[in-house]
């Protein structure tokens, strides 16, 4: 729980702040910070800052948390600002939480305001010595918190009806260390219950998909699975192709393997032989799904097996709170380019999110399931190969690194791999038009980009993670 104002008087009274000097600070996310101290008497120490949490305090710590990835531009200006300062002055508000910091260098004065108020009251702000607003961990315009207005204080004269205690904590430790334990452990507590539920919802979604998967490829199965039948009415109809004309929309042939008659269906615009070959073209297509859903549905057990695998591993109580954040981040430890269920690899290049098929299928597969209007999709030139698809970003240029990584990828995937050069065209997705009666994954671009490239093996080696 907050630090009442007895306990933050406590925690002052305890910690080297007079004459200390400020070292460095340390963003750990929006709410929480570090500031890397050092004085004469105490020479290095850490002082921990939170608020706007149910955990909201100011304590002395021993370990720096993790750091954050980007810092805020609060952050930047402290780094800017208070780095070097000498701390002259503390004084806490009367019966409040809240304490100000004096701080100087040779140039100038300036305060840091800590306010561990419940609600929009939290805040950290600088200010010049005349309380002048310089700048503001949280903007709060409405209450005439913003740069360059004056800072008012509000002082109170007694602590009001409710009476404040300090918590009782263990005599062989200071204040300051029990405050860092206890409420750093229920911070992760909480924070571990809230990412186990963040990632349940997760693993509940990546099953479904990878269910629904194994659902698609057994009525794919169950769909083609009569693919001998059609065969078997191919071979009968070419026994007895004298007796087909055009026209006709059935013809009944004796059944030679089963006896009696079978009535086959036939297209009345089409000849004898092109009914002929239009059956025997269904079973082939019928037969290649059949053996291909049965790779699928293989797969898409064995994906579901893994992840949830997996997701049991990651949700277990021995798994560290970094991990699961790292997860729940989207920046987990699983840095493979094969995703179980899904088609083609997939990999990072400068943030963007590339798909590359390796062969017709995934091709295919992938321009119907995994790709959007908007995206851009690349291929060689006279050479047969993967397609690779550069995700789209909201009101974003593909840059050309990007374009760059995507070139050698569609190359390093393709037949002109040998040559190590190639040409090569880009564009939309929705300017794509598929071949009627064409090749599996056959497509024709229009309004292409064309773009000349040399294959680099180094590119292709770290998108796919080899080392």
């Amino acid at each position: 729980m907050s630090l009442n104002w007895k306990e933050l008087e406590k925690i002052l009274s305890e910690l080297p702040l007079l004459d200390s000097y400020i070292q460095k600070v340390t963003e750990h996310d929006i709410h929480s910070l570090t500031l890397s101290m050092f004085s004469k008497e105490e020479k290095a120490w850490l002082l921990y800052l939170e608020l706007s949490t149910p955990h909201s305090r100011v304590c002395r710590t021993g370990v720096i948390k993790q750091k954050s990835k980007d810092a805020q531009r609060f952050t930047q200006y402290l780094r800017a600002h208070i780095v070097g300062r000498r701390i002259i002055d503390v004084f806490q508000l009367p019966f409040d939480r809240a304490f100000v910091l004096t701080l100087k260098n040779s140039e100038n004065v300036i305060k840091l305001v800590v306010r561990l108020f419940s609600g929009p009251g939290a805040n950290i702000i600088i200010t010049d010595e005349n309380d002048k607003i310089l700048e503001l961990l949280f903007r709060r315009p409405k209450r005439g918190e913003k740069e360059g207005e004056i800072l008012h204080y509000d002082l109170r004269e007694s602590e009001g009806n409710r009476v404040f205690e300090i918590r009782e904590y263990p005599e062989d430790i200071s204040f300051n260390e029990f405050i860092d334990r206890t409420e750093s452990q229920d911070s992760k507590d909480e924070k571990r219950e809230e990412l186990i539920r963040k990632l349940s919802d997760k693993r509940d979604k990546d099953l479904a998909f990878l269910r629904e998967a194994i659902r698609r490829a057994e009525e794919k199965h169950e769909k083609t699975e009569g693919y001998e039948e059609l065969k078997r009415s191919a071979d009968i109809l070419a026994g007895s192709i004298y007796k087909v004309k055009k026209g006709m929309e059935y013809v009944s042939l004796d059944d030679w393997e089963r006896g009696g008659t079978i009535s086959l269906p036939l297209e009345p615009q089409l000849t004898p032989n092109e009914n002929l070959e239009r059956y025997y073209t269904r079973y082939r297509k019928d037969k290649r799904a059949y053996e291909l859903s049965l790779e699928e549905i293989e797969k898409a057990r064995e994906a579901y097996s893994e992840k949830k695998a997996y997701w049991e591993n990651l949700l277990s109580d021995e798994t560290p709170l970094s991990k699961l954040k790292k997860e729940a981040d989207g920046d987990s430890d699983d840095s493979s380019p094969i995703k179980p269920g899904r088609p083609g690899l997939y990999v990072k290049s400068n943030g963007w999110d590339l798909i590359v098929g390796r062969n017709a299928r995934e091709n295919d597969e992938i321009l119907r399931s995994y790709t959007r209007g908007s995206d851009i999709w690349m291929h060689t030139r006279d050479f047969a190969g993967g397609y690779v698809i550069i995700k789209a970003v909201r009101d974003k240029t593909v840059p050309l690194p990007v374009l760059l990584d995507a070139a050698s990828l569609a190359i390093h995937f393709s037949k002109a791999k040998k040559s190590g050069k190639a040409d090569l065209y880009y564009t939309h997705v929705k300017y794509l038009r598929r071949v009627k009666g064409g090749k599996t994954g056959l497509v024709l671009p229009t309004q292409e980009k064309n773009l000349q490239a040399e294959l680099d093996e180094e590119r292709v080696k770290r998108l796919l993670g080899e080392r």
